[in-house]
């Protein structure tokens, strides 16, 4: 059974949708605002935004298993996307990362990437650090984007496709969290969004590069 969700695909405010499985844990477009003081009096402030769709799941090895399979975090253009709105050409997108904070009822994952995963990221990995948001305690992946991205309209994408795994039985009523970073020019923008279940997909058919 499927149902219409617009995560992976069409940002906050885009009129893009696309089917996925009712059971897949797609995380919720989301969209940080950050305002840019101005260089002059009389210069209008400028506006960012971080606009993002990426997607996690657990997806059994042999269809109806919960004890053998993996944890799958990814993003896929162009369904999947990471983009800042509000740039101008020749600003300079930087300190570009993403953390996934995943809940600790969910014994630590060691995450690798699947052949052809975009090499400009780094893999997601455990940072050895947690947070407790609303009472739950998480652990702190990161992965962070090699080098810079220079803006040449309105709206600036940075590439995405990557795909990390990690085998590991499905551990149930876990959640997880995902924070953007991306600086740009100077102006440093991020946002965070609420916790998502990590469901199990019931489907053998993960996303692959």
């Amino acid at each position: 059974m499927t149902k219409n969700t617009s995560e992976n695909h069409g940002a906050a405010g885009d009129t893009t949708r696309r089917r996925v499985l009712q059971t897949a844990a797609w995380t919720v477009p989301v969209i940080a605002m950050t305002t840019a003081a101005p260089a002059f009096a009389a210069s209008p402030p400028r506006t960012f935004e971080i606009q993002s769709g990426f997607g996690v799941g657990w997806y059994p090895a042999t269809q109806g298993s919960s004890t053998n399979g993996a944890l799958q975090y990814d993003a896929k253009s162009p369904g999947q996307y990471l983009r800042v709105a509000g740039t101008q050409p020749g600003d300079v997108l930087s300190n570009i990362y993403y953390e996934v904070l995943i809940s600790t009822g969910w014994p630590a994952p060691t995450f690798a990437p699947i052949p052809g995963s975009n090499t400009a990221w780094s893999t997601l990995a455990n940072t050895g650090t947690t947070t407790v948001v609303a009472g739950v305690t998480y652990r702190v992946y990161r992965s962070s984007y090699t080098g810079t991205v220079t803006a040449t309209g309105a709206t600036t994408n940075i590439p995405v496709d990557f795909f990390f795994r990690s085998p590991s039985p499905y551990y149930s009523g876990q959640t997880v969290i995902t924070r953007r970073y991306v600086t740009v020019n100077s102006t440093p923008v991020q946002v965070f969004r609420n916790p998502t279940p990590i469901n199990n997909t019931n489907t053998t058919t993960y996303p692959t590069p």
